[in-house]
């Protein structure tokens, strides 16, 4: 069993590659994603999103980092304006993480039906990031 964190930790690293000891594998796609997704977080921000694309592009077996890529994703595809493949990735993000932590993914779907020219869904996302929740439309009558 290794340490948490610190220098016990990395000592028993090294005494594990000594011995032959492996680290679980979930540790290290763990490691593997959040690395990842900081590659692609800095490509964001310097506006390079199809590079952020790239570094997404591929990852499975996310965990629970799955909301966190699916947003990640979905902010490259906005970048490039494709909204409506954002769309699809801010949503899944905003299905997958829990309130209040899926406002950030509710209004990013929001935007990107806005921007798609879908005021409709625009407005129902809003309100989700909100904590609200609008009627169902009513049908219109001839």
């Amino acid at each position: 069993m290794l340490p948490a964190s610190g220098s016990g930790r990395k000592q028993a690293l090294n005494v594990a590659w000594i011995t032959g000891e492996t680290m679980s594998f979930d540790n290290i796609q763990y490691v593997r994603i959040i690395k990842r997704m900081a590659e692609a977080t800095g490509y964001l921000e310097l506006g390079m999103a199809q590079h952020a694309w790239d570094c997404l592009d591929g990852l499975i077996d996310l965990g629970p980092l799955e909301a966190e890529v699916e947003l990640l994703r979905g902010e490259a595809l906005r970048a490039q304006e494709r909204y409506r493949d954002a769309a699809v990735s801010f949503k899944n993000a905003a299905r997958k993480a829990s309130s209040p932590h899926n406002r950030t993914a509710w209004l990013a779907l929001s935007a990107c039906y806005r921007q798609a020219g879908d005021t409709q869904r625009a407005i129902h996302s809003l309100a989700r990031a909100r904590g609200a929740s609008l009627p169902p439309a009513k049908p219109k009558q001839p």
